[in-house]
């Protein structure tokens, strides 16, 4: 093993030692007889290219989820910037400037475009160096670089559109401007995940790494990924731009079969290899790594170098005990999407007066007490303490209110008069506070996606090092009703049956729920629950075309109230709650225009090439 990671780093370095884009060394140091002798050869020249997939793709864990330290979910209604800094990105940039992992810290309009062709010359060449082998061992490394290439391509045109579509060296290529449509570009990814599919193994030799690793149900699932966008951007979309941007109507039923079959085959054919968690917050926090839910991962240790970025960005200050922190964090209207435990989707209750702030919550979706802190809720031991003010009812009838204004008060923690046990405003919030201090301003905290195995003494060192989860088995069950259900409104219900016992077992595995009749609507909705905070939601608006919906909408945010009745002896302390509007705070009123379903296109870089409409 040793000497297969001297000959990896030494390949490492002829592949990818040049800084130009597409100035890639050619050379192969490996001779036939090396490779017939020692296959794992061929394979320790490869495998660098998983550390260049996952500078592309986003990911939870790795960072690659923010955009200037926030969650990419900021750019939708589903999540809200804390802050409201005018240097920010939330004020400059618009959704279509937003690529979920890579950006510039430049500010502005500045951004860093995900354009993968240096990296797909180096698989392309792989490919076209291995493909004829006939080594099973060599072959199984060709169907990884096959699904490398899927992905890298994947990533690209689902911001693009129609992208330039290159199966060969590049070697001899000087610019890559000839964008080819967007139909023949998801085609192009349809036919390189179903070559990866029949090249690769069930499972990868080493069963350590199979989930670090692609095998053929890896393939499969990011299948049933790629063929969902593809069909839906076929059906709810429009052509424009001679094709590079859209697809016909009359080709949504082929992928949206083929996203079926592919997770039909991973649910129904993998043997029970993939099974759904029933502690459904331990797959993102460092808890359960080894998870059979989790299908591909990207590894994240401190001690090899990978860190975790969204939980400095991220955390609270109670957890933190240090400011730059809580960035981006749910609102009401996300919280109030999680169901009640029998089934119904309503609002909390309001003007209803409960001993405890965390009683607003109960008898709800499981997922919400992992993926959301709420008043009242836990995170590594500590409970929220969420608050705007307190209301003392004195015994002769008049009342007292008592609030901080602004971050000095509550740094200053004076008490409720004769009450020293309580402040005036929670410990975590409720007072406008602009400065990234690390209190709510919106009644709630990020939990989803947040290192939770143990508590740190200093940030400073990233010492947070949950994986990356890529895919997982309940996005593949997601998958597969979502693209049952279309098909279904086509006339085709083939996978309509199977694919309501699966959505009702994840409702019921991952959040405590009832069946529900599978259609396209409540699968939508099961998706934005289910996958919050993973990134989806963000690229699910733009397939769906229903980002402009949300154009210029406000978000809410959670008014807890500490009453304190001293008409009562001993004096009786309750809670009660209210919406309200959200602070004047960046991405409070969300924007999306025609032009963010899809990105610009590099053009600096790549004289010639077509822009994508409103971009020009």
């Amino acid at each position: 093993m040793k000497i297969k990671y001297i000959i990896f780093t030494l390949l490492t370095t002829l592949f990818f030692g040049c800084s130009d884009w597409l100035d890639v060394d050619s050379k192969v140091i490996l001779t036939e007889e090396d490779i017939q002798k020692f296959p794992e050869l061929a394979e320790a020249q490869f495998l660098s290219n998983y550390a260049e997939l996952r500078k592309s793709i986003h990911s939870v864990g790795d960072g690659a989820l923010s955009y200037r330290q926030h969650h990419l979910e900021a750019f939708t209604d589903d999540g809200a910037s804390n802050i409201d800094w005018e240097a920010g990105v939330m004020r400059n940039n618009s959704p279509g400037l937003v690529y979920g992992g890579i950006f510039s810290q430049s500010g502005g309009e500045t951004f860093t475009p995900v354009w993968n062709y240096k990296t797909i010359n180096v698989v392309n060449k792989f490919i076209e160096t291995y493909r004829g082998s006939t080594d099973e061992q060599i072959l199984n490394t060709v169907g990884e670089a096959l699904f490398i290439r899927s992905f890298l391509y994947f990533e690209m045109v689902k911001r693009y559109g129609g992208v330039p579509l290159f199966s060969g060296s590049l070697d001899n290529v000087t610019s890559i401007n000839n964008r080819a449509k967007e139909e023949e570009s998801w085609d192009f990814i349809l036919n390189s995940l179903d070559s990866a599919i029949l090249l690769l193994p069930d499972a990868q030799k080493i069963i350590a790494e199979d989930k670090d690793r692609a095998n053929k149900f890896t393939a499969l699932a990011l299948k049933s990924r790629a063929m969902l966008y593809a069909g839906t951007i076929a059906k709810y979309g429009t052509v424009i731009n001679n094709g590079l941007q859209g697809i016909p109507e009359n080709r949504a039923k082929d992928y949206l079969s083929e996203a079926a079959a592919a997770a039909n085959e991973v649910i129904n054919n993998s043997n029970n290899k993939y099974q759904l968690s029933s502690e459904f917050g331990d797959l993102f926090n460092g808890k359960d790594e080894d998870n059979d839910e989790i299908i591909f991962r990207f590894r994240n240790s401190v001690k090899s170098g990978t860190q975790v970025f969204l939980d400095f960005w991220n955390q609270s200050f109670r957890i933190k005990r240090e400011g730059y922190t809580a960035f981006m964090v749910p609102s009401l209207d996300i919280v109030e999407q999680f169901e009640t435990l029998n089934g119904e989707i309503m609002p909390l209750e309001y003007n209803v007066p409960k001993n405890n702030l965390e009683d607003f919550f109960a008898n709800r979706d499981k997922r919400l007490a992992a993926t959301v802190i709420y008043p009242g809720g836990e995170f590594l031991g500590e409970r929220f303490s969420i608050y705007k003010k307190t209301i003392v009812e004195h015994a002769d009838g008049s009342s007292s209110e008592y609030f901080y204004n602004n971050q000095q008060e509550w740094s200053d923690a004076g008490k409720v008069p004769g009450y020293d046990q309580f402040m005036k405003s929670g410990y975590d919030g409720i007072f406008f506070n602009n400065s990234g201090m690390g209190t709510t301003n919106y009644g709630f905290f990020l939990k989803k996606t947040l290192y939770g195995v143990r508590r740190q003494e200093n940030y400073l060192n990233h010492e947070n090092d949950q994986d990356a989860v890529v895919l997982r088995y309940g996005e593949v069950i997601l998958n597969y009703a979502e693209a049952a259900a279309e098909l279904a409104s086509m006339g085709d219900g083939t996978y309509m049956a199977d694919a309501q016992a699966q959505f009702d077992m994840l409702r019921q595995i991952h959040g405590g729920l009832p069946p529900k009749v599978l259609t396209i609507q409540s699968v939508r909705h099961e998706r934005r629950i289910d996958l919050l905070y993973e990134g989806f939601r963000y690229w699910d608006q733009k397939r769906w075309r229903i980002g402009t919906q949300m154009h210029n909408k406000t978000l809410r945010a959670l008014h807890p109230i500490l009453h304190i009745d001293e008409s009562e002896n001993p004096a009786r302390i309750y809670y009660s709650i209210e919406p309200a509007d959200a602070p004047a705070l960046a991405t409070r009123v969300k924007w999306f225009e025609e032009r963010d379903y899809y990105s610009p296109v590099p053009t600096a870089q790549n004289p010639g090439i077509i822009q994508n409409i409103g971009w020009e």
